[in-house]
């Protein structure tokens, strides 16, 4: 394995376990709720994590995994594992440098990066980690011109957000029963609302959320300074000890 002198601790140092993190990118024409995708393509999907802002650098693809499934995270050297699928106009990235609780947000800056690649491309994410309490980032773009970014603590109110649900559900023709079913009330504090399934309903309008039998490439990567001190600071823990369990 080549290591990455970007960090400080070793690589069998014990890390967080617990947090989701994931960014797709949909590009026209949408494939729709319904539709089937095209096989996995681990060319392109090497040629996106090298193009990845937070990433310095591809140093080997791993293994090839079915898309509900993720890598193991139990080490530090396992923050080093990225997971790309490339369905067609669906590319979606799986990285723990998008989860940061230090007060900037990897995931916003790496969706607008990508819409600004792809104008004309849908990009939708959510990267949650559990502590006492969950800290989640939530961002969806529509080509049209919506926007929507929150990211804060479960059950508190104090949350940095830019545009408003109502804007997501007018840009994707969201309906009442679909927010219902999702348990998504557009009336609901920050810290109560349901951003994940918000997100949800928002992809789903452009893209099939059904995952089994998709593969994706899992790849070892060296990531650029700043995400990996970001990476160190929340999964393993920095000066406020949130990524210590």
């Amino acid at each position: 394995m080549t290591d990455n002198d970007f960090w400080d601790c070793p690589p069998e140092q014990g890390i967080a376990q617990h947090g989701e993190f994931r960014l797709t990118l949909v590009e026209r024409p949408f494939p729709g709720g319904d539709d089937a995708l095209p096989a996995h393509d681990p060319v392109r999907a090497r040629e996106f994590a090298g193009a990845f802002g937070t990433i310095d650098a591809v140093v080997g693809e791993v293994e090839r995994i079915e898309a509900t499934e993720r890598p193991p995270f139990v080490t530090r050297a396992d923050l080093d594992l990225v997971g790309v699928g490339c369905w067609g106009t669906v590319t979606e990235i799986n990285d723990p440098a998008l989860v940061f609780t230090g007060g900037t947000f990897p995931l916003a800056v790496q969706a607008q990066a990508l819409a600004e690649r792809f104008p004309g491309a849908v990009v939708i994410g959510s990267a949650t980690i559990d502590h006492n309490m969950t800290y989640g980032t939530h961002v969806i773009h529509h080509p049209d011109g919506a926007r929507l970014f929150a990211a804060g603590w479960s059950g508190e109110g104090d949350w940095d957000r830019e545009g408003t649900p109502q804007d997501v559900v007018d840009a994707f023709g969201i309906g009442p029963d679909a927010l219902v079913r999702q348990g998504v009330d557009l009336d609901a504090a920050p810290g109560a609302f349901a951003w994940e399934g918000l997100v949800r309903l928002a992809l789903q309008r452009v893209a099939p959320l059904f995952r089994k039998g998709r593969e994706l490439s899992v790849f070892r990567v060296r990531h650029t300074e700043e995400a990996t001190g970001d990476l160190e600071e929340t999964w393993i823990g920095g000066p406020d000890g949130f990524g210590e369990f």
